[in-house]
């Protein structure tokens, strides 16, 4: 899929898509935000269909909470319990876009 095509396609999915060149790679910023609110931002390098189902294949979702837990806001605003449920249903939106891919 060719760049301006796989852009259109992640904006049409709900993301932000900010593209970049690195080393004169075509890479981009995926951007969307969980249920909850948390925004999550995806560097694919390069960008394509293959990087992100890579990403999705690989996302843990322990390794999110821990993460993000280490922020005090955080940890206030969110229970372990809504942190869990917030990521898993993030995680099942990654894994459907991936499908349509």
């Amino acid at each position: 899929m060719k760049t301006k095509q796989l852009q259109k396609f992640f904006e049409d999915n709900g993301f932000n898509v900010y593209l970049t060149k690195q080393d004169n790679v075509q890479c981009a910023e995926i951007e969307k935000w969980t249920d909850g609110g948390v925004d999550m931002i995806i560097w694919l390098n390069p960008f394509t269909v293959d990087e992100f189902k890579d990403y999705v294949k690989d996302f843990d979702i322990d390794d999110e909470i821990d993460l993000h837990r280490q922020a005090k806001d955080y940890c206030s605003a969110f229970t372990i319990r809504q942190s869990l449920s917030d990521f898993t249903d993030f995680h099942n939106n990654l894994k459907e876009v991936a499908s349509k891919l």
